[in-house]
């Protein structure tokens, strides 16, 4: 009978057993330049993952932590958003998992991280809800709608135009916005670039929106090509512009033949999506949080967290 020899953090050379254990298990590779861009952040100089071995070494559970630096009511923060949970078949049902992931936590905790959150989806959730390693915070909500042009003020107002990764108007527009978003990832210059421009199996396209007669930017948006579906993976504005900022983003949709435009967001701004149209809906997904007792508790998230498809590691 295989049984389990250690469970331990993360040590260098790890990574090729990781990748090897995922893509027996999902069936896809995922290559060690991947696994480097999801774990080896420019400004972190520690990989934060918990796994276990069996009697021959091999890494059969694996659970992974990226450091997001985060804003928690105008104060800076760390938080680790969980991925890549893995426990092989031949380990299930022995309690590997509570084990493999009450490790982490308690390494971040010391590290300084206050909130550890992920995207699963609800089969995902049972299990570590069932053992108090996770608790559910809210659910995640989509919005949809099929474009429509709007020729109005709006299309003659603003500009919506390619922008780059480099341009200081993006840390220009989060500067602005910081103290009014409760709980978010810091959505700078260098968090786009790594999440999006070196994202390693997609391909995002940046947009800049503006006042025609102005400089500054309005917003800004993240688009992917999905089929059929224009994905507005993430996006940043002052709540009182987003109509405009999603009707640019609504007409480029249009001109560019897509049928469906789709994004994920808290259920805050449901009011507003639906007053422009969109049908909002709850996925099958939801926002726990890690149960560490240092952790941020549920009633200090629920409602806060400003979130998009670009909080996960699979869009």
């Amino acid at each position: 009978m295989p049984y389990i020899k250690e469970i331990r953090l993360y040590k260098p050379g790890d990574e090729h057993g990781i990748v090897r254990l995922f893509k027996e298990i999902f069936g896809r590779e995922m290559t060690l330049e991947e696994w480097r861009w999801k774990y080896t952040r420019p400004n972190s100089n520690k990989v934060y993952a918990s796994l276990a071995a069996d009697e021959n070494g091999q890494i059969v559970a694996h659970y992974g932590g990226m450091p997001q630096h985060m804003v928690y009511n105008g104060k800076e923060i760390r938080a680790m958003a969980i991925g890549d949970v893995i426990v092989h078949p031949s380990f299930r049902g022995t309690k590997l998992f509570k084990k493999v992931a009450e490790l982490l936590p308690i390494v971040s905790v010391q590290d300084g991280f206050i909130l550890g959150y992920g995207f699963p989806n609800e089969r995902a959730m049972k299990l570590p809800e069932k053992l108090g390693v996770y608790e559910k915070v809210e659910d995640v909500w989509e919005s949809a709608k099929e474009p429509q042009f709007k020729n109005d003020h709006v299309r003659l107002m603003y500009k919506m135009f390619p922008l780059s990764y480099d341009d200081s108007r993006i840390d220009t527009l989060w500067e602005s916005l910081k103290n009014d978003i409760k709980i978010s990832i810091i959505r700078d210059r260098e968090y786009l670039k790594w999440r999006y421009k070196n994202h390693l199996l997609f391909t995002y396209e940046l947009w800049g929106i503006k006042k025609r007669w102005e400089r500054k930017l309005t917003g800004m948006v993240v688009l992917r090509r999905d089929g059929e579906n224009l994905l507005l993976i993430d996006f940043l504005c002052p709540l009182r512009q987003l109509s405009a900022v999603f009707q640019k983003t609504e007409n480029y949709a249009f001109v560019s033949g897509f049928k469906n435009l789709k994004l994920w967001h808290p259920e805050y701004l449901n009011p507003k999506l639906n007053a422009m149209g969109f049908y909002v809906s709850k996925t099958a997904t939801c926002i726990p949080r890690t149960t560490h007792p240092a952790c941020l508790k549920k009633d200090e998230i629920k409602g806060k967290f400003f979130y998009t498809m670009g909080d996960t590691d699979f869009l």
